[in-house]
Order: C-alpha cells, then sequence, then structure tokens
C-alpha cells in the first residue's frame, strides 16, 4: 500500500482489526508502516507501532524481517514507541530462530531499571514470553526479577513506592506463567514471602494466592 494512501486511511481512523488483517493478509504493507514511523512527526505513527504490535501477536513471523527495526525502538524517546517496542519484541522471540535478541538482550532488561514505571510493568510483564521462548535464559531473567524490589521508579519527580509495589505486583503474574518448569522455585516463593506486607493490598493479595498455589507448606 502507498504510504500516503495509507497515512490518509489512518488520519479517518480505521478500524484497527481491519488494518491489521489486511496487513496480514498483504505484507508490504508493512514496509509503508515502518516508514511511517520513522518519517511521520504527528500521532499517526503510534498507530503504526500498535498495529505492528497487534500483528506480531497473531503472525510473529511476518514480523520478525523487521527485527532491528524493532530492537531501535527500544532506544526511542517517545516512551509509546519504546513500549511497543517491547512488546513486540517479546512476541516475535519465539520465532527467533537466528538469535538476534542476543543481540539485545542486556540494553532489553536494562529497562526494568528506567525511572519510568510502565516501561519496566511491560519488561516484566512479558518477560515470561522470552522464558518460554528461550528456557536457557531463565535463570538470569529470573535473578533480574528478583531485584526489582531494590529498584527506585519516579513519580511527579520523586522516588514513589508505590510505583515499585505495582511493578512487584507484575512481577508475581510474570511467574506464575513458568513456576512450574523454573530452577528458581524457591526463591520465587521468597520473593513472594517478601510481598504479603505491601502497603498496596491488591499486591499482598496476589502474593497470598501465589503461595496457596506454589508453596508446599503453604502460608505460616
Amino acid at each position: 500500500m502507498d504510504r500516503e494512501i495509507l497515512i490518509n486511511r489512518l488520519k479517518a481512523k480505521p478500524d484497527l482489526k481491519l488494518l491489521v488483517a489486511e496487513t496480514i493478509e498483504n505484507t508490504t504493507i508493512l514496509n509503508s508502516l515502518f516508514e511511517i514511523v520513522l518519517t511521520e512527526s504527528s500521532s499517526i505513527k503510534y498507530v503504526c507501532t500498535k498495529i505492528i504490535r497487534l500483528v506480531s501477536e497473531q503472525k510473529p513471523e511476518i514480523i520478525y524481517p523487521y527485527f532491528e527495526d524493532i530492537a531501535k525502538w527500544l532506544h526511542h524517546k517517545n516512551s509509546f514507541i519504546k513500549w511497543d517496542g517491547i512488546m513486540t519484541l517479546s512476541n516475535i522471540i519465539a520465532v527467533d530462530h537466528e538469535d538476534q535478541f542476543g543481540a539485545i538482550y542486556q540494553d532489553y532488561f536494562a529497562l526494568l531499571h528506567d525511572q519510568q514505571m510502565i516501561t519496566a510493568a511491560n519488561v516484566i510483564g512479558n518477560a515470561w514470553k522470552i522464558v518460554l521462548a528461550k528456557p536457557e535464559l531463565e535463570s538470569d531473567i529470573t535473578g533480574r526479577l528478583l531485584e526489582v524490589p531494590k529498584m527506585i521508579y519516579i513519580n511527579k519527580g520523586e522516588p514513589s513506592p508505590e510505583c515499585n509495589c505495582i511493578v512487584c505486583g507484575q512481577v508475581l503474574e510474570c511467574f506464575e506463567h513458568y513456576f512450574d518448569f523454573s530452577g528458581n522455585q524457591a526463591a520465587m516463593i521468597r520473593f513472594a514471602e517478601g510481598q504479603l506486607g505491601s502497603r498496596r493490598k491488591a499486591v499482598a493479595k496476589s502474593a497470598e494466592r501465589f503461595l496457596s498455589r506454589h508453596s508446599k507448606t503453604g502460608i505460616i
């Protein structure tokens, strides 16, 4: 699809599900989507990264050839593009037969230390996909997630313990996806026990549920 035609369609706020289906059917549209992300200054570029992300959820193999382009989004100054990059990469990791992720592994998980909570939460919320696709990384990824309680996230210019609590809750949800085959179950249990006293009640409840499902002794 011609770039200008696509831009006009996006300006008209089309049904994204329909456009995603069209993109899957006609993969040449992807070239225009990626070009718009690079060159367009308007908010249309955010719609393009969203479409790419949605396509990656259904057909990761047609997004994989653009791996290097998406990897650059991790360093993008715009948070929305960065977040779509995080999620899209986690979706296409299942078809990463060339192990391109290995080259960006450190950069990807360095975003756990990003002061913006949502950035870290997106990494954590999608980390399980990487573990399932590349189980050899499980121990290292789990180790990084276990360090989250020590990290500082900023809200309104100040360190926010509340943000850290929210992100810890994301870690618990992530662990749920691969606890059964993890080699670090005892450490996960200790992490959950440490969240029982969370100042955020929803996280404390999540820790209770996690322990009731996975702890051999339950909550004492």
